[in-house]
């Protein structure tokens, strides 16, 4: 046991006593007798040598210190009894599994891929949430959250202190345009680069210049609007607001369905690509290993058909 826990039926008394601020409904919920929760929860207010209730008669109040204990304590209880359920119900290969993805990722990747992890997974249920690159940062760290997310889709250089990272997608940027404003014949046109607004990511100024020069183009300023995502970049040239710079892989439906053209020439691979990132002592957990095999796997067969 670790020295500074607690013992659990003590945790469990007061939870339970602060849940229902009171001695005789928590005992009934446990089945045990108030007087037993009364002392397991007098036991814990000794041994941490803080109060967690006020005895007010035969009325009980929680104290500051014990709304904040409670918070993460039913939050700990709360997942070891999802593990249990898991444990029980599907041999640990089952359950909840949280994870964590850039939004244009997730929206245009992710998402549209779902449906066939969940035919090969049905025991296993999927929660996500967004995760945010800080740009601002030189480390760039990706955060799971304290613990909140299992698994993270991030983009980076694959090295991050204290967690592992396993190549997903790499990045290849293209120039695309709205049929409704460029005739498709003119594609090879260089012309329209000096006639139309250039559209960019706000956290990648030098995508233009980089494809300019990776294409032996005279490297044009961006004179368009500068968007924060590329869900919002690839909108904006879907409406008609110029020529957007944005990964290939986010655009081929919109390519494929004729709502945007691809100019001619070479894409630009990005320094950096898109990892699986996750806690490497989770590394061994059957619903981990389950994603990873099928996000890499789905990764493969795109490849292998283009």
């Amino acid at each position: 046991m670790r020295p500074a826990t607690p013992p659990l039926n003590a945790l469990r008394a007061f939870e339970a006593a602060a849940r229902h601020q009171s001695f005789t409904r928590a005992a009934d919920e446990l089945h045990v007798t108030p007087g037993a929760i009364s002392q397991q929860v007098s036991g814990l207010e000794e041994r941490l040598g803080i109060l967690l209730f006020r005895r007010i008669k035969k009325r009980l109040e929680i104290t500051d210190a014990g709304k904040n204990y409670l918070v993460p304590l039913r939050d700990s209880l709360d997942r070891i009894e999802l593990a249990t359920v898991d444990l029980l119900y599907h041999g640990g290969s089952g359950g909840n599994l949280r994870i964590g993805a850039l939004p244009s990722l997730a929206s245009y990747w992710l998402i549209p891929n779902l449906p066939v992890f969940a035919k090969l997974y049905p025991n296993i249920r999927l929660s996500l949430s967004t995760l945010y690159l800080d740009f601002a940062s030189k480390q760039r760290e990706p955060s799971l959250e304290g613990g909140y997310i299992d698994i993270g889709l991030f983009y980076g250089d694959g090295h991050w202190d204290n967690l592992a990272a396993d190549l997903l997608l790499e990045e290849y940027l293209i120039p695309v345009v709205s049929p409704d404003i460029i005739d498709p014949e003119s594609l090879d046109d260089l012309r329209i680069f000096g006639n139309l607004p250039l559209l960019y990511h706000t956290t990648r100024p030098n995508s233009w210049a980089e494809w300019f020069q990776q294409n032996n183009l005279p490297i044009e300023k961006p004179r368009g609007y500068g968007f924060e995502h590329f869900q919002m970049l690839i909108d904006a040239a879907k409406a008609g607001l110029g020529i957007a710079i944005v990964p290939s892989m986010f655009v081929q439906t919109e390519i494929e369905k004729g709502t945007l053209m691809a100019i001619h020439g070479k894409s630009v691979k990005s320094r950096r690509a898109y990892y699986l990132v996750y806690d490497p002592v989770t590394a061994d957990d059957p619903k981990i290993r389950s994603f990873k095999s099928w996000a890499l796997e789905t990764v493969n067969n795109h490849v292998a058909s283009t």
